[in-house]
């Protein structure tokens, strides 16, 4: 997996693992790929946006919070799959 697409995975996975982030670190990520692979990163992206922006919203509904986190967890899975597919050896 190439560096910018790692380094979204990096953010969901320490999203996924409990941890925060916030718009003004999203906007520093930068990530570039190809077909399926972009459109994963693309759409993780804007699901990693509005879990940063409604974070007021997900500390007072810890169920909101635990369902984010959990669709989060779906685009985490579409990023490896399309790298998988994508890649010709999968790594």
């Amino acid at each position: 997996m190439d560096r910018d697409a790692k380094e979204v995975v990096g953010v969901l996975m320490h999203v996924l693992d409990g941890g925060e982030v916030s718009p003004d670190q999203l906007a520093e990520l930068s990530f570039g790929a190809d077909g399926k692979l972009q459109r994963a990163l693309d759409e993780a992206y804007i699901k990693l946006m509005e879990f940063a922006y409604d974070r007021e919203l997900r500390c007072v509904d810890r169920a909101l919070d635990r369902e984010m986190r959990a669709a989060l967890q779906i685009y985490l899975d579409r990023i490896v799959a399309a790298w998988e597919q994508e890649s010709p050896n999968g790594t």
